[in-house]
């Protein structure tokens, strides 16, 4: 009789508020158990201290509470640290096959395979000390007793490959899906925005995290357009984190946008896909992501997306977005202004952003995910 392998996954960071770690986290296990559920052989637990996102179907280790950030914060940080570090090995040791979703996992475990995101915390120098000293000198000790490494674009591979000194053969490259039952494009009309925020026919630009995401740029070229194409477009600004929040408010109110610039902080799961679909088009102005998951999400919605032309941006969009050179205010304000007036471009971007969404899904991913899970327990 074929004995089940055990497939521990670590989710310990995953949160009742996820965002796009999270979002990536819960889809990611919930689609391999699916492919699990359909054929015998494996069996799987998650490590986390929330099982909101997850399938009935999951088998979960509950964590405690104290490791989710919205909650608290640093304090979070600390608290994963320190169950990755002395508790996961022991919680996980009967486990044939450890899997985290990100850059955490057991410094005793020999057959674990790790998902990295991005390194922008070796990138940029006003990223969190903490995270930096971690991806350092921390990191690179785990990734050498690592099976394989999880890469979400070429991008995100080629920077381990260049900061972490990785062989590229042990970096597979997946990248990541959407929720298609959450966004999609709709014939129908909805006002749910304007209900909500009362605001109509917007720019939209979708979390203000931290400097390198570049929204500072961002409201100087829309400083830029002429009073009427303001008045006519407002910028709504969604999530974020309060301190840059605040410090982009500050100047909001020192170039007077106060009445066209609109910051609606987080804004509920089961009102993100009215949120693209009524915007006039999403800006993405970032310096550097690792994937992006905004930009597949409007795209999937009908949204047309204006983004920057560096890192992994023009894998996700390929020839949907009308890209801009995120260092140039003049280069970011044309852009604003070209997608004002043409309504036939900006119908041909929906279209191609449609297409291109149709290439990424998170079945596509687990299924990958799970080639290489079999590759190493088969």
């Amino acid at each position: 009789m074929k004995t089940s392998k055990n497939i521990g996954f670590n989710a310990s960071m995953l949160d009742d508020r996820p965002t796009g770690v999270g979002v990536y986290t819960y889809n990611i296990i919930n689609c391999v158990q699916e492919l699990f559920d359909k054929e015998n052989g494996y069996a799987i637990k998650v490590f986390t201290p929330t099982n909101r996102h997850l399938s009935r179907s999951v088998s979960v280790r509950k964590l405690p509470v104290l490791l989710q950030s919205s909650k608290y914060g640093r304090i979070a940080a600390a608290s994963r640290f320190i169950w990755n570090t002395l508790f996961y090995p022991i919680q996980s040791r009967k486990m044939d096959m450890l899997i985290s979703t990100t850059t955490h996992g057991s410094f005793t475990g020999e057959n674990q395979i790790v998902t990295i995101h991005d390194l922008l915390s070796l990138r940029f120098n006003n990223i969190n000390a903490h995270q930096r000293i971690y991806f350092k000198y921390i990191l690179p000790v785990l990734l050498k007793k690592v099976k394989k490494i999880i890469a979400v674009s070429e991008c995100t591979k080629s920077d381990i490959i260049k900061y972490l000194n990785c062989p590229p053969e042990k970096i597979a490259v997946i990248y990541n899906g959407y929720d298609k039952r959450t966004y999609f494009a709709s014939s129908s009309k909805s006002e749910e925005i304007k209900l909500h925020y009362n605001v109509s026919n917007y720019f939209l630009a979708v979390g203000p995290t931290y400097p390198h995401k570049n929204f500072d740029k961002l409201l100087q070229a829309y400083n830029w357009l002429p009073d009427n194409t303001k008045q006519q477009f407002p910028l709504v600004i969604a999530g974020g984190m309060p301190k840059y929040v605040e410090s982009l408010k500050k100047l909001v109110h020192s170039i007077g946008l106060e009445k066209q610039v609109h910051f609606i902080g987080y804004v509920p799961a089961e009102l993100m896909r009215s949120l693209y679909t009524e915007a006039h088009a999403l800006i993405f102005p970032s310096l550097y992501e690792g994937f992006g998951f905004p930009l597949l999400e409007a795209m999937a919605c009908g949204c047309p997306v204006l983004c920057s032309n560096t890192s992994s941006m023009p894998e996700v969009c390929g020839d949907a977005a009308m890209y801009f050179n995120p260092e140039s205010i003049e280069d970011i304000a044309s852009s604003l202004r070209k997608i004002t007036l043409s309504q036939s471009q900006r119908q041909i971007m929906i279209e191609k952003g449609l297409n291109r969404a149709l290439g990424f899904s998170w079945e596509k991913s687990a299924l990958q995910v799970k080639t290489i899970i079999d590759q190493y327990l088969n």
